[in-house]
């Protein structure tokens, strides 16, 4: 879970991390949330492109796109728009194991 903008301190290597993981095989789900998701609206994220490559998923928080007027703009293809209902599922149904940054 990524709940800090990408350009941020610590959050590049979040997400290389991410990359890491998925290129050793691991199933990797990275939901986007709060400032995170400003990721979902820019192409200039590499990672997602690459975590997707690699059969992983990036989901954008539903609310967190609302609540910053970002619901309506073009998102990066590599995203797809859940809720946290879809996410608690994930993690019910699954072993999981959760890295929020």
């Amino acid at each position: 879970m990524e709940s800090q903008v990408v350009w941020g301190p610590g959050a590049g290597r979040f997400l290389r991390e991410a990359v890491t993981l998925a290129e050793a095989g691991d199933r990797v789900v990275l939901y986007l949330v709060e400032d995170g998701i400003f990721a979902a609206v820019s192409d200039a994220v590499p990672e997602l492109a690459r975590l997707v490559e690699l059969g992983s998923e990036v989901w954008a928080d539903d609310r967190s796109l609302t609540h910053r007027a970002l619901a309506a703009t073009r998102l990066s293809p590599y995203v797809t728009v859940k809720d946290v209902e879809d996410l608690d599922l994930l993690l019910r149904s699954t072993e999981s194991r959760v890295a929020w940054h």
